[in-house]
C-alpha cells in the first residue's frame, strides 16, 4: 500500500512532532510500500527531523491561507478548480490519504477550506481519506458534510466526539497521539535545563492574551481579573512549545514580570524542563499532555478553541493516564483495521 500523510504542520510547534511521530511510527507498522509526508513549510524546522526520518519523502504542502480571505465565489471559481487539478495528480498516485493530526477542521483555522476540499477530492476520486486524530468542529454545514464523507474520523478528545455524534456523524472517540510518545527514551538525553529548582511552568499561547493585562499579584499571576495560575512557593517561569510563534510575546510579558521564560526548540529540551517542574499550567495543548505522562500536576487553560482545550480538560480531568492511553491506542487500531480494509 501506498500512503500518502497530507497537512502535517512542521514549523517548530513541537506539539505536532510528537503527534506525527506516534501517527508515522504506527503507519510503519502496516508495511506500506511507500510512506510519504506532505507538509508546510517546504523546509521544515529543525524539531521535525525525527518525524522526517519516519517518512520516505517530504513533499512540500502548499498552505493556501488566501482562501480563508477570499469571497466563496471567487475562491470556487479561481482558487479550487486549480487546487483540485494538482491535488488529483498527487494523490492519484498513492492508495489512501491520512490527514495528519491537529485542530485545523474548524471555522477559524485558515487551513481549513483546502484541507477540507482534499478530503472531498480524494472521495471523488475513489481514494479512503483516514482523518487520524483530530479536534473538529465548529463548523459550517457544508464544511460538514465534507468531514462526513471521511472514511473514518477520529476524535482526539470528548468534544469533538460529542459535536461529531449530535450531527449524527459517526466517529470513534480516542485520546490525542501524544499521550503514547516515548516520553522515557526523550528524558534519558543528557539535562538541558538550566532554570534553579523548584519551579512551575506557564505555558501561554501569544495569541490568546493580551501581555498588558498580565500581572503577578501575591505570587499569583492574573489576566485581568481571570486567575491563571495560584500563589505557590515554587518560582514562576514562562513557556513554550512552539518557540519561532511565541517567543516576542514571552520576551514581553517575562521582562514585564520580572520572570524567566525559555522556548523549548527540541522535543527533549521540553521534557526535560516539564520533568523537572513541580507542575504545567497551559493554554498550549501539548505541555499538559506531556505534564500527564510524566507524572506532574497539570492545569488546562480555556482558551478561543472550544472543542480542543476544553475536550483536553475533561480528558486530564476524568481519566487516569492508562485509561488516556488506551484510548489513544483505540484510535490507532481504527485507524489500521480501515487501511487494512481498504487495502
Amino acid at each position: 500500500m501506498r500512503l500518502l500523510v497530507v497537512h502535517a504542520w512542521l514549523k517548530g510547534n513541537l506539539g505536532d512532532v510528537l503527534q506525527l511521530s506516534v501517527l508515522l511510527s504506527a503507519l510503519r507498522d502496516l508495511k506500506p510500500s511507500v510512506l510519504d509526508l506532505a507538509g508546510f513549510p517546504a523546509r521544515p524546522a529543525d524539531a521535525a527531523a525525527e518525524v522526517l526520518e519516519l517518512s520516505d519523502h517530504y513533499l512540500a504542502d502548499p498552505f493556501a491561507w488566501y482562501w480563508k480571505l477570499t469571497p466563496r465565489p471567487v475562491r470556487k471559481v479561481v482558487f479550487e478548480p486549480l487546487w483540485r487539478r494538482t491535488r488529483k495528480g498527487l494523490f492519484s498516485r498513492y492508495d489512501a490519504i491520512v490527514c495528519a493530526p491537529g485542530p485545523y477542521l474548524a471555522d477559524y483555522d485558515s487551513r481549513a477550506p483546502s484541507a477540507l476540499c482534499d478530503i472531498t477530492l480524494a472521495r471523488e476520486i475513489g481514494l479512503p481519506v483516514m482523518l487520524s486524530s483530530h479536534s473538529i468542529g465548529p463548523l459550517q454545514p457544508d464544511a460538514l458534510a465534507a468531514v462526513e464523507r471521511a472514511t473514518v474520523r477520529i476524535a482526539r478528545e470528548s468534544s469533538t466526539y460529542a459535536y461529531l455524534q449530535e450531527r449524527a456523524i459517526p466517529c470513534c472517540l480516542a485520546a490525542d497521539l501524544a499521550f503514547l510518545y516515548p516520553y522515557a527514551s526523550a528524558s534519558a538525553k543528557p539535562a538541558t535545563t538550566t532554570i534553579e529548582q523548584p519551579y512551575r511552568l506557564i505555558f501561554l499561547r501569544s495569541n490568546n492574551l493580551d501581555p498588558g493585562e498580565l500581572r503577578l499579584e501575591g505570587g499569583a499571576l492574573f489576566a485581568g481579573s481571570r486567575l491563571i495560575a495560584a500563589p505557590s512557593p515554587d518560582r514562576l517561569v514562562l513557556a513554550t512549545s512552539d518557540y519561532r510563534r511565541d517567543q516576542r510575546f514571552l520576551s514581553i510579558v517575562a521582562r514585564r514580570l520580572g520572570v524567566p521564560w525559555i522556548g523549548c526548540r527540541q522535543v527533549t529540551e521540553l521534557v526535560d524542563l516539564v520533568h523537572h517542574s513541580a507542575g504545567v499550567v497551559s493554554d498550549r495543548y501539548h505541555p499538559a499532555i506531556c505534564a500527564a505522562v510524566l507524572g506532574k500536576p497539570a492545569r488546562v487553560l480555556p482558551n478561543r478553541e472550544p472543542h480542543k482545550m476544553h475536550g483536553l480538560n475533561d480528558l486530564l480531568t476524568g481519566h487516569t493516564l492508562k485509561e488516556l492511553q488506551d484510548l489513544a491506542r483505540a484510535g490507532l487500531n481504527t485507524l489500521r483495521d480501515a487501511l487494512r480494509t481498504a487495502a
